[in-house]
């Protein structure tokens, strides 16, 4: 880390291991970690983490983007891309241009063996490479041009690829994540909803990626409308997720985030204890539910809420801070000031509770 950095700012990870994603994966996978830890509502830096994690082992990579049944199944392999999945929960429309990062890695991995076997040197086969993706399918060239940022292009190329490809519901939620970048929100619903009909007519024996879900479909659904403020069709994309798979947490989540728009602090209450319930090991639906819960006034379940929280995630800051609020307030001094200490032990320093929390430590600290 640069001398200087604010180790316990997620974003200070995520920078420096975007810069040295390429050069070493292995170490920028290691960052992202921490930027997981210490933020784990942020959905870009599990998504960064699965693509450093892809990039290190480029024959692992290669197998993968070529379809190998083995690979894409294995248990590696499934635990990356279950990051994915867990940013597509924080975020379904999270950018996904560090994707073109896979192709220049597979690029340059072919370019090696090939110079190995004395067929040029490798400037020469990645200049051919590069040459011959000219004619690579469609789709993988609406992927190239998402990973380089030309929405308008990778939005035309996905529709052709879809006209070509039957069995097309994953060119419909990536072309709906184009759609959506460029703010062209209806045509990314409608290809949204064509997308979640083919996967309910989906053979069970097909190759079925982690992230490609029917509950995620529909929650991207629900998104798209609360953006077009259509909130009862939201809800109800929400409650066909749950139908889908009721263990699908988010959704109670979003749920009880529009019950608190709506001023019902019971229905909001009561998703989030589901949500709570269905995702033990989740330090921030614990965080959240706990806030909500101190807002209401509600402060020996509240508490409790954010002990799960630090038990699930101690390097998580916030839970410590509130958990010393509490404790402050019922006047247990020693594990208050405990709490507090630990906050500002993790907190960022652009945190703005930053502050309050020294102003904690040195009450706490000097009483008698």
């Amino acid at each position: 880390m640069p001398a200087g950095a604010d180790t316990n700012s997620a974003r200070v990870f995520y920078d420096f291991a975007i810069a040295n994603l390429r050069k070493d994966p292995e170490k920028a996978a290691d960052a992202l970690y921490w930027s997981t830890r210490l933020e784990p509502t942020w959905a870009d830096a599990y998504y960064a983490r699965r693509i450093a994690l892809l990039l290190s082992n480029r024959r692992r990579l290669r197998a993968y983007w070529f379809g190998d049944r083995r690979t894409i199944e294995s248990k590696d392999i499934r635990q990356i891309d279950s990051l994915f999945y867990r940013a597509l929960t924080i975020n379904p429309f999270v950018s996904q241009t560090l994707d073109r990062q896979l192709y220049e890695a597979i690029a340059d991995d072919i370019a090696d063996e090939y110079e190995r076997q004395g067929a040029g040197n490798t400037a020469e086969i990645r200049f051919y490479i590069d040459r011959e993706m000219q004619r690579a399918p469609t789709a993988t060239k609406a992927w190239l041009a998402y990973g380089d940022g030309r929405f308008e292009d990778a939005a035309t190329l996905y529709a052709a690829a879809i006209k070509e490809d039957k069995r097309n519901e994953p060119l419909r939620v990536e072309r709906a994540r184009v759609l959506y970048q460029m703010n062209r929100l209806d045509s990314a619903l409608a290809e949204l909803k064509l997308a979640t009909e083919d996967l309910r007519k989906r053979d069970k024996k097909d190759l079925v990626f982690v992230y490609q879900s029917k509950a995620l479909a529909e929650h991207s659904i629900a998104i798209v409308n609360e953006r077009l403020g259509n909130s009862d069709a939201a809800r109800e994309a929400f409650g066909r997720a749950l139908q889908e798979d009721l263990s699908y947490a988010p959704a109670h989540m979003q749920l009880a985030y529009m019950a608190l728009e709506a001023k019902d602090t019971t229905g909001a209450l009561t998703e989030m204890e589901l949500a709570a319930q269905l995702s033990p090991n989740d330090a921030a639906i614990h965080f959240i539910y706990g806030f909500a819960l101190i807002a209401s006034n509600k402060f020996t379940p509240a508490e409790a809420e954010f002990r799960k929280a630090v038990a699930a995630n101690a390097d998580y800051a916030g839970p410590h801070f509130f958990l010393g609020r509490i404790l402050e307030m019922g006047g247990k001094r020693p594990e208050a000031l405990a709490e507090f200490r630990a906050y500002v032990a993790r907190a960022a320093k652009t945190d703005p509770r930053h502050a309050e929390a020294e102003e904690y430590i040195a009450m706490l600290d000097h009483k008698d």
